[in-house]
């Protein structure tokens, strides 16, 4: 069986400060919601929170596409879609990070001005 499983939605949400302790440890709630479309597809919801040392909220929506009909949704799916979601995670929280930016001289560029014609 072919399926096709689409991300539409990101939503991330995570303290203002980084952790201090270099061993984290994230025990993570999370959930699978399925909403059908139609006989061959479904919305899903993907949700993950912490409340430990760095408490955030992860949340993917998106559709799955299966090649036929479906009547059951196979346990696998909400087993993939939560591994990758833990995937794109660990990105997230190293793109969002504090990253310390040293200017060496400022550059002042000018934009001049322009009339613009009414």
């Amino acid at each position: 069986m072919n399926i096709k499983i689409t991300i539409k939605k990101l939503t991330f949400e995570r303290p203002k400060e980084n952790p201090k302790n270099t061993k984290l440890e994230l025990n993570l709630n999370w959930s699978v919601e399925y909403k059908k479309i139609d006989t061959n597809s479904l919305n899903y919801t993907c949700r993950l929170k912490t409340k430990n040392e760095f408490p955030m909220v992860f949340t993917i929506e998106g559709i799955i596409e299966f090649e036929n009909e479906i009547i059951n949704i196979p346990e696998d799916i909400s087993k993939c879609i939560l591994n990758n979601m833990t995937q794109i995670l660990v990105h997230m929280i190293n793109l969002t990070k504090e990253k310390p930016i040293k200017l060496e001289t400022p550059q002042v560029a000018e934009i001049p001005t322009q009339k613009i014609a009414s």
